[in-house]
């Protein structure tokens, strides 16, 4: 006698649903772990933090001049001595980058540093800046201060961050009305300034909890600190805080980020003065760019 084929009764209940859901949790998982390693979003959850933000070591790299020699209107000589004084307790390291080795940007030279910060030098060549953008593109954090690398030692017309792949990516833009004589750009006197800011939960600020009014004059006893040129400049990304004078008679945009766009790009964010004036935003800064916060 024939013998009849036998069939498997149909799974009902939770195992049928969950051989369903499979396929989604794996898609789930790759999302975490995608967002995890290029981004910062979990390094605030416990358990996920040790994961995918280690607290190693932060290497970043210093584009420009750092001391009273810098030719910005902005020097960061305190971000550098907030960096050589407290950057071992963090684990944060810096280094000088020799900025003729950028003219070949296609060699990717940048690509060993954590952050980059750029700073103190008005002049820098177009093959300088288009490999400041290919870093970012390719997921490089930055940091930019003043009116660092606004000028071109080649080309006299070129005023401003808009040329070569860096501009793509500068969260600031000059508020020109017309036309700039030599190197003065539009300046903004801030006189005992005050740093107002919105956005509590940005890493940037945080260690300043709800104190959304930051007077310079509590914070830094640096003569550099009282009275700012800040440079005159329009947001083209998110802004983080506005600096302001004690009166209220001027202010401008004092902290700014913008994100690349597309699947792990990087970021930069912007100071409109010395972040030395609020030290512990240094150390935050480059923590949260690193996504070792």
């Amino acid at each position: 006698m024939e013998q009849m084929p036998y069939y498997l009764p149909p799974e009902e209940g939770w195992k049928k649903h969950f051989e369903g859901l499979i396929p989604i949790l794996i898609l789930v998982l790759i999302a975490i772990v995608l967002v995890g390693k290029t981004t910062s979003y979990f390094c605030a959850v416990p358990g996920l933090s040790d994961v995918f933000c280690a607290k190693g070591q932060v290497n970043i790299g210093l584009l420009g001049v750092f001391d009273s020699s810098a030719n910005t209107e902005i020097k960061a000589t305190i971000f550098k001595s907030v960096i050589d004084s407290e950057g071992g307790k963090f684990n944060i390291y810096s280094q000088p980058i020799v900025v003729r080795a950028l003219e070949y940007p296609q060699q990717n030279l940048l690509a060993p540093y954590d952050v980059v910060v750029v700073a103190g030098e008005q002049n820098l060549s177009y093959a300088a800046r288009d490999a400041l953008g290919n870093y970012i593109a390719a997921g490089g954090k930055v940091i930019l201060i003043g009116d660092a690398g606004t000028r071109d030692p080649r080309d006299p017309l070129i005023k401003g961050w808009s040329a070569a792949a860096f501009g793509d990516y500068s969260p600031v833009r000059l508020a020109v009305s017309g036309p700039i004589q030599g190197s003065n750009f539009p300046r903004v006197e801030i006189t005992e300034p005050q740093l107002n800011y919105f956005i509590d939960t940005n890493p940037v600020l945080k260690d300043y909890a709800d104190t959304y009014t930051i007077d310079f004059t509590e914070v830094s006893n640096q003569p550099s600190c009282q009275n700012i040129n800040a440079i005159d400049v329009v947001p083209v990304g998110e802004m983080i805080a506005v600096l302001e004078s004690a009166d209220g008679s001027n202010f401008v945009p004092a902290i700014v980020e913008k994100k690349a766009g597309g699947f792990g790009g990087g970021n930069v964010i912007y100071f409109d003065y010395d972040p030395g004036c609020t030290r512990y935003a240094v150390i935050t800064t480059i923590k949260y760019l690193a996504g070792k916060g």
